[in-house]
C-alpha cells in the first residue's frame, strides 16, 4: 500500500489538522511551518483557497481529512505477526 492511500492520519498530520478543525478557512501564514501542506492537499484531506485583496493562500479542512484526523492509527504489531507466520 502506498503512503497516499492510508485512511488514517499520522502523529504530525493529525497536529496540523487540528488547527483548521472546525475552524473555516484559516490563512496559511497563521499556520505553523510545516511541508505537510502539500501532502495532505495531495490525499485530498485539506483543501486550498487564495483569498483577500492580497490573494493570500488559506487552507480548511475537508470531510475526508476530518475522518483521517478521527481514525484510530493500527498498532502495526498485529499486522506483522500475522506476516511472520
Amino acid at each position: 500500500m502506498k503512503g497516499d492511500e492510508r485512511t488514517f492520519a499520522n502523529h504530525p498530520e493529525r497536529q496540523f489538522m487540528q488547527y483548521l478543525r472546525g475552524s473555516g478557512w484559516i490563512n496559511a501564514r497563521l499556520l505553523p511551518a510545516s511541508t505537510l501542506a502539500e501532502l495532505l492537499l495531495r490525499k485530498g484531506w485539506i483543501e486550498q483557497q487564495r483569498q483577500g485583496p492580497k490573494n493570500e493562500v488559506h487552507f480548511r479542512l475537508t470531510e475526508k481529512g476530518l475522518e483521517a484526523k478521527k481514525s484510530r492509527v493500527p498498532s502495526g504489531r498485529a499486522g506483522s505477526k500475522a506476516k511472520a507466520k
